[in-house]
């Protein structure tokens, strides 16, 4: 922060401050500390519940600057960064093409193409017309993501359609679709390519996403020309005059369609298996949990058939109330987020397939017993008016009633048609697959 007050000697310091090792004149360090998150240490680590402690990815998150652009609206901040990519898009159709159908629709078209890969993709990798039952389709789409992508396809347009297209192939090496097409589409497509990579590596994505756009261009060569030859036929046989015209006024968008279909295809099976990914460890957390208390019923009942008494589920709540109170709600809990995973959470039913057909017949009787809590309406509708999920407690209380029977009797039936693993057939036990660190044990992805 400055040390002088504006006076007669602020201009000058202010002009040295520009050169070379004298950045800091005149300025003095004051260190400040911002909060940006509590984060709660988590049981065992400590015994004192505090608001502090150490937790994953924190230096990563620490470091992010804020900006005024952290305290915009959501929907402004969306429809600032779509509007700002439609602009250059619009005003190069508008002033580069003639015939009036690109001239004041090209842009719309080209944001068309981008908007509607994006949505097909994030739904099909979220499960397609097999996602969660109470889930939308736009559940599933990132918004945030969808407008950044529209806004970077928006600068494309004039490096792609007019640099690219006209000036350099047109009128500098004077190749055209109907002259050299296997050039121009490769030309533009490679050009495509390194924008896409250059901007996902400025952006801070994986050094997977920016070589993987890259070569998704170098893919979408052969397609391009294919959709190129086969307008031609169509055009063709409509009989359509100045067929190559018509082509090459449409090179740029026939090679975005083909990027952005072969973009949907390669982030489609990418979204496909992040969401098994996360359902793995959703799934292995909530599993871990359960087969924690079925381990403490049982040093706690050792006389007792904890498997029987899950089964008989007003037996085993009265003994555990009697016993334990707080282990009622650990297992109500557990049982309700079972329920949110089956009816909200995209890839869940199969990835909970892959593991039933690993567990041994206990270690399902545990899970399948585990859920018959969902049954005692009355006490879990009592937890929810007492604050379980919050104030706002009428959506998951009606979200219970109305789906808990449906539920079970879905879990039964997909647990039933998966044999359960053999004893001594080279499968691992589910409590195995618990104690490896990340579930690499799980089928590959393209088997779920």
């Amino acid at each position: 922060m400055p040390t002088t007050e504006p006076g007669a000697a602020r201009p000058a310091v202010d002009i040295l401050k520009h050169m070379p090792g004298l950045r800091w004149l005149g300025n003095r360090r004051r260190r400040q500390w911002v909060i940006r998150d509590y984060y709660v240490l988590k049981r065992g680590k400590s015994n004192i519940y505090t608001l502090g402690g150490l937790h994953k990815g924190g230096k990563k998150h620490s470091d992010q600057p804020l900006t005024p652009a952290n305290y915009l609206n959501t929907k402004l901040k969306i429809s600032g960064k779509i509007l700002l990519g439609f602009v250059p898009a619009f005003l190069t159709f508008l002033y580069s093409q003639d015939w009036w159908l690109l001239t004041y629709f090209g842009a719309f078209i080209w944001f068309g193409i981008t908007g509607v890969r994006n949505i097909i993709q994030s739904v099909l990798g979220a499960g397609g017309i097999n996602r969660p039952s109470l889930a939308k389709w736009k559940d599933f789409v990132s918004w945030d993501r969808l407008a950044d992508s529209l806004m970077y396809t928006g600068f494309s347009v004039p490096l792609l359609d007019y640099l690219v297209k006209t000036l350099l192939l047109n009128q500098g090496l004077g190749a055209t679709v109907g002259t050299h097409p296997v050039l121009v589409y490769a030309v533009i497509s490679l050009i495509n390519g390194l924008y896409l990579s250059t901007h996902n590596f400025f952006r801070g994505l994986p050094r997977g996403a920016v070589i993987g756009n890259f070569f998704r261009s170098i893919l979408a060569i052969p397609l391009a020309l294919g959709i190129s030859w086969a307008a031609e036929g169509v055009l063709g046989l409509a009989g359509v005059a100045a067929v190559q015209v018509v082509l090459q006024q449409w090179a740029a968008i026939i090679s975005k369609l083909a990027s952005d279909s072969v973009a949907g295809i390669i982030e489609g099976f990418a979204d496909r298996a992040m969401h098994i990914r996360l359902r793995v460890l959703d799934f292995k957390s909530k599993f871990r949990q359960m087969f924690d208390t079925y381990d403490q019923l049982e040093r706690m009942f050792p006389l007792d058939d904890v498997l029987a008494m899950l089964e008989s589920t007003p037996e085993l709540m009265q003994s555990i109330e009697y016993e334990k109170q707080e282990m009622v709600n650990i297992v109500i809990v557990n049982a309700l987020d079972m329920l949110y995973l089956w009816m909200y959470q995209p890839r869940s039913k199969r990835v909970l397939k892959q593991l039933f057909k690993r567990m041994s017949r206990e270690e399902r009787m545990v899970i399948l017993l585990s859920q018959h809590v969902l049954f005692r309406e009355k006490q879990i509708s009592r937890l929810l008016l007492d604050g379980l999920v919050g104030e706002n407690f009428s959506r998951p209380l009606s979200f219970y009633l109305a789906h808990w029977r449906k539920y079970l009797e879905n879990l039964e039936q997909l647990a039933n048609s998966c044999p359960p693993a053999a004893s001594g057939d080279g499968d691992i036990s589910m409590l195995d697959f618990l104690c490896s660190s990340d579930g690499e044990c799980m089928d590959s992805p393209a088997s779920v």
